[in-house]
């Protein structure tokens, strides 16, 4: 259930962050595929390779024990038919008369019944072994003399035979014969009447083995050579019998030369027999060393052999078998482990099949209603399905999505009502703000201004929203290291101050008052300023200074014409005596010189400290300023009976002031401290620097000013004088003028012993102020 709400950008941004994230589903298909599937198939590829290589060591070794097994038969079956021929012919006298009688035999009819009697007697020796296939005896120039199988060796000169050559000697010989026989030999030769059975080997036209034994009687005379045709029937029956022990494998017999003269194949390959073994494209066979290898036929099956040599006879044993054949067991091992892996596969997928369709889906709905009421979706249900576990809490949220719908609908409701209500509280607060004379705005922390009044828009002629307050305000394009706002931002704390910005008149002073505004943690998120032109009140004040400039001179023009007048009448008075009595001309002229002296002095000091006075700003001393004041106060007419004391610091930093503003405060403090001590007591005046600032102590010893009226001397037109002895703006005055400066003008102490007035003003520049402290002091 889902409604028309679009997404906003925000949400669609969360929505891509999400999906980064895996679902249930491909969690369980990785945690099958990471923690089952993958290790069960590394396992059985590890195990399979394992195996493989296993078995085809064991195979190896399989083949290699059998061609060695083989070749120890080989080798028993050659020696078993290399002893039978010495022992037929040692002591048998019958063979020994025979072949003396046939040497010595004139015409063929005594050698043909001489050969009837041997044949005889080959052939009864014959049937006494079993793998004998023929018996022929030699004579001493290689002819036939007889044999046990008729008609095979008829006619033939064997004197160039293997038989014959090596048996010359006492150790006899052994060879193989890879004779072919024709058609009518074979015939003649598969029914034996010497024998009585099948000469095999010659019907089947498969090598023999040929084993020769001179014939030696007993007097040691050279009478022939006895030979021993032996067929390979049981050898071959024993290494079909092995073949079956090693899966298949083929065994072959190579002679010396790598003629295959046996092997475990049957008479249908009797046409590899006398063939070279490295014909069939395999490698050739090693001589007189064990070895074993694999390579690849040209059909692309791949074999393994071993070859175990016979060395007294050169000859060797190869096995040779199929890589397939080997591994047969291990295919199909793995066939059926992938069928069951197939089969675990398919269960484990139709569980996680369940557990998507019984978790996963029912959770993807409660996301997909949960995520489409956070892009601002109400009253979106789920229906309960899948376990229990799942139903209550589809059940749960489902109670959650229809109560949250209607505290929504709710809280809409108090919301439209509140807004009502503030933006009525928003219009009634421009228009207080509008109704309001001076410049009310407000700033942000990039002081940037962010509303302002109607006052504000007559004040500066142009729209200030949105716009830099230092741009705006001042004309500067980056906010001054002394700017109000920026200080209350940093401080946190309301500063009134006075600064010269620009408005629709031109650059006007403006009193400027700071609130800081504060958010639910406390911390500064803008601030409120006031502000109003105070040029007309600037000229009020300039204009109150004058005039209570002008009182305080007139005090001290009344004191200077008072110490003028009294010289002055003794001019007089003396010139008067000299004129009634000439003799007094000389006293008169001496008193008339030092009253003139005494004038000119009192109107040097006048002119040397007005000539100091000027109206510019510049270094300057306050010890000097305070000697200056306190030379002019001496000279008022009421502060004859007042002692003068000082308590200066000899190394004050320089002050950069306008001195005449000094003079005037420090003038404005004496005389209401003369008038307090009633023109009798001690006016002191201390200097001292605290903390950084210059600070100014006038010190007087009256009766201090009344509790009732501590708070209210700073105020214009104030007096505690009788009327008619001030104007009751000289506190008010002096005080502006400090402030004017960055200082501060204060009542530190009051009381029956007398009354001080702290005068505290910063040094500004301490480089400056200190270069200049020594010139200055």
């Amino acid at each position: 259930m889902v409604d028309g709400h679009s997404k906003t950008p925000k949400d669609m941004g969360e929505s891509g962050k999400r999906r980064t994230s895996l679902s249930i589903a491909e969690m369980l298909f990785l945690l099958v595929v990471m923690f089952f599937l993958g290790p069960l198939a590394f396992s059985n590829y590890w195990g399979y390779s394992q195996s493989r290589d296993y078995l085809t060591q064991a195979a190896f070794r399989n083949i290699r024990n059998v061609a060695a097994l083989q070749a120890a038969e080989t080798l028993q079956f050659v020696r078993s038919a290399e002893s039978l021929l010495p022992s037929i012919v040692m002591g048998n006298q019958h063979l020994f008369s025979i072949m003396r009688q046939w040497a010595a035999a004139k015409d063929s009819n005594q050698r043909g019944v001489l050969t009837s009697a041997l044949q005889a007697h080959l052939a009864a020796k014959a049937r006494e072994g079993a793998s004998v296939a023929e018996f022929y005896v030699l004579s001493t120039d290689g002819a036939l003399v007889a044999s046990s199988s008729r008609g095979r060796l008829a006619g033939r000169d064997l004197s160039q035979s293997t038989c014959f050559e090596g048996s010359q000697n006492e150790g006899g010989s052994i060879g193989f014969d890879f004779d072919r026989l024709s058609p009518v030999t074979q015939a003649a030769a598969q029914s034996n009447p010497a024998t009585g059975h099948e000469d095999t080997a010659a019907a089947r036209d498969e090598p023999s083995l040929i084993v020769g034994a001179p014939i030696h009687d007993n007097a040691g005379d050279f009478l022939g050579v006895f030979c021993g045709r032996f067929n390979f029937d049981i050898h071959r029956q024993l290494m079909i019998a092995h073949q079956e022990r090693t899966a298949n494998a083929t065994l072959y017999l190579l002679d010396d030369h790598g003629r295959i003269v046996s092997g475990s194949f049957g008479a249908q390959s009797a046409e590899l027999f006398g063939k070279t073994f490295v014909s069939t494209s395999r490698p050739a066979p090693p001589t007189r060393r064990t070895m074993e290898g694999r390579y690849e036929l040209k059909s692309g099956d791949e074999m393994l052999v071993a070859y175990a040599p016979i060395p007294i006879f050169d000859w060797t044993i190869v096995v040779e078998e199929p890589v397939t054949r080997a591994l047969a067991d291990l295919e199909r091992l793995k066939w059926k482990a992938m069928t069951a892996g197939i089969a675990l596969g398919g269960v484990l997928l139709a569980c996680v099949f369940l557990v998507w369709r019984l978790v996963v889906l029912p959770l993807r709905a409660l996301s997909h209603a949960s995520e489409s009421m956070a892009n601002g979706a109400s009253g979106e249900t789920v229906e309960p399905r899948g376990p229990s576990e799942l139903t209550d809490l589809a059940a749960a949220f489902n109670r959650m999505s229809l109560g949250l719908k209607d505290s929504q609908d709710l809280l809409e409701g108090r919301i439209e009502e509140r807004t009502r209500e503030l933006r009525e509280s928003q219009g009634f607060l421009e228009l207080l703000l509008d109704s309001i004379d001076q410049r009310v705005i407000v700033v942000d922390l990039e002081l940037k201004i962010i509303q302002a009044n109607s006052a504000a828009l007559r004040m500066h002629g142009s729209p200030l929203l949105g716009k830099q307050c230092c741009a705006a305000l001042e004309n500067a394009p980056t906010p001054s290291p002394d700017c109000p706002i920026r200080r209350t931002i940093d401080t946190g704390k309301a500063i009134s101050e006075e600064r010269s910005q620009r408005t629709v008149n031109g650059i006007e002073p403006v009193h400027i008052e700071t609130y800081p505004i504060f958010d639910a943690q406390g911390q500064v998120e803008s601030v409120a300023e006031i502000g109003r032109v105070i040029t007309e009140e600037k000229r009020l004040q300039a204009q109150m200074a004058h005039h209570e400039k002008m009182a305080a001179f007139g005090e001290l023009a009344a004191g200077v014409a008072h110490e003028i007048g009294n010289p002055l009448a003794a001019i007089q008075s003396q010139l008067q005596l000299a004129q009634t009595d000439p003799s007094r001309t000389e006293q008169t002229l001496s008193v008339v010189e030092q009253q003139v002296d005494r004038m000119a002095r009192i109107l040097r000091q006048i002119v040397d400290f007005s000539r100091r006075r000027t109206n510019e700003t510049m270094l300057t001393s306050a010890n000097d300023v305070v000697q200056d004041v306190a030379r002019l106060v001496e000279h008022h007419p009421r502060a004859r009976a007042v002692s003068i004391e000082f308590e200066l610091h000899k190394k004050l930093p320089a002050i950069r002031i306008n001195e005449d503003h000094l003079v005037q405060v420090l003038l404005n403090l004496s005389l209401n401290s003369i008038d307090a001590i009633e023109g009798r007591g001690t006016l002191t005046f201390e200097t001292a620097a605290e903390h950084g600032d210059l600070v100014i102590r006038v010190r007087d010893t009256g009766n201090g000013i009344p509790d009732h009226a501590r708070d209210h001397i700073f105020e214009p037109f104030f007096s505690t004088k009788e009327q008619g002895r001030g104007t009751g703006l000289g506190l008010f005055v002096s005080k502006q003028i400090i402030e004017s400066m960055g200082g501060q003008l204060e009542l530190e102490e009051s009381g029956p012993q007398g009354t001080v007035f702290l005068v505290r003003i910063a040094t500004g520049n301490k480089n400056e102020t200190t270069g200049s402290s020594s010139a200055l002091t």
